[in-house]
C-alpha cells in the first residue's frame, strides 16, 4: 500500500469527528425547541395571571366595571391577545413534535390574529383615554400614556411583518415572533400585582420593568445553551427596551400633548 494522500487524512479525520458533530448539532436543535416552547408556556401563564379578573369577571385588575360602551372592543381585543400567545405556544410544540408542514399551514393564522390585535388596539387606547381622560395609569396621566400604547401596537406590527418576511430564515423568523410576544405582555404584567413591590407601580419601571427582565433573561439563557450571542435577538431587544423607555419621556413633552389631543379630538 502507498502512503495515504493528504484527502484520504482529511475523510478519516472527519470520519472520526462526525458522531460528536452530529450530536453537537442535535443537541443545539433540541434545546431551541425546548427554549421556544419553554418561553410560550411562561407567556402564557403570564397572561392569564394579568388578565385573571377579565376572564373570569369581565372586570378591570382592580374589579371595576368596563365601560359597557367599550366593552364588546375590550372583549375583542383581549380574545385576540389570548389567541395570540396560545397560537405562540403551539407553534413552539408544533416544532417540538417535528409537525413542521403544520406549523407552516397554521403560522398564516397569525396575520389574522396579528392584524385583530393592532387595529382593535389602536381603537382601545383612544377610546378607553377619550372615556376617562382624567386617569392615571403608573403615575401617568392618561392622555400622555396614550403614547406607550401606539408605541407598544407601532413595534408590534414591525415585529410581526419582520417575522413573516423571515419566515422561510428560522433564525431570524423565531426571534421576531419572540419579541412580537414580549412586546404586548407588559399589558399583562403591569396586571399582576406581585409584581408591583418588586418594580414599583409608577413609571416606566413599574410598567416594563418585569417584561425587560424577562427578555434579559431569555436573552442570556439563549446565548448560553447556543454558545453564542444571538445578535438579531440582541439588537431587538435593545430597539425595543429603547423605545419603551422613550416613550415614557417623550409622552411628557409639550409636543406630545398637542398631538394627543388632536388625535383624541377625532
Amino acid at each position: 500500500m502507498g502512503n495515504p494522500s493528504p484527502l484520504n487524512i482529511l475523510d478519516w479525520a472527519l470520519g472520526l469527528f462526525q458522531p460528536a458533530i452530529l450530536l453537537n448539532v442535535k443537541g443545539h436543535m433540541k434545546s431551541e425547541r425546548f427554549f421556544y416552547g419553554t418561553a410560550g408556556a411562561v407567556f402564557l401563564a403570564l397572561t392569564l395571571a394579568g388578565f385573571h379578573p377579565f376572564y373570569v369577571h369581565a372586570t378591570h385588575a382592580d374589579g371595576s366595571r368596563i365601560d359597557p360602551g367599550i366593552f364588546p372592543l375590550v372583549a375583542v381585543h383581549g380574545a385576540s391577545i389570548t389567541a395570540w400567545f396560545v397560537l405562540f405556544f403551539v407553534q413552539a410544540m408544533l416544532i417540538n413534535l417535528r409537525k413542521r408542514k403544520l406549523h407552516m399551514a397554521l403560522g398564516w393564522s397569525a396575520v389574522a390574529i396579528g392584524a385583530a390585535i393592532s387595529f382593535t388596539g389602536t381603537l382601545v387606547a383612544i377610546r378607553s383615554v377619550q372615556l376617562a381622560p382624567a386617569s392615571f395609569f403608573f403615575g401617568m396621566e392618561y392622555k400622555r400614556f396614550l403614547l406607550s400604547m401606539f408605541t407598544e401596537i407601532a413595534l408590534f406590527t414591525a415585529f410581526i411583518t419582520a417575522g413573516l418576511f423571515t419566515r422561510r430564515n428560522p433564525k431570524i423568523h423565531r426571534v421576531m415572533m419572540l419579541m412580537t410576544s414580549l412586546t404586548i405582555l407588559p399589558g399583562a404584567t403591569a396586571r399582576i400585582p406581585l409584581l408591583h413591590p418588586i418594580f414599583g407601580s409608577t413609571g416606566w419601571l413599574g410598567l416594563f420593568g418585569p417584561v425587560f427582565c424577562l427578555g434579559a433573561v431569555l436573552l442570556l439563557v439563549r446565548s448560553a445553551t447556543s454558545r453564542t450571542l444571538d445578535k438579531w435577538f440582541a439588537a431587538s431587544y435593545a430597539v425595543w427596551v429603547f423605545a419603551y423607555i422613550a416613550s415614557t419621556y417623550l409622552a411628557l413633552t409639550q409636543t406630545w400633548s398637542r398631538l394627543a389631543t388632536f388625535v383624541l379630538a377625532l
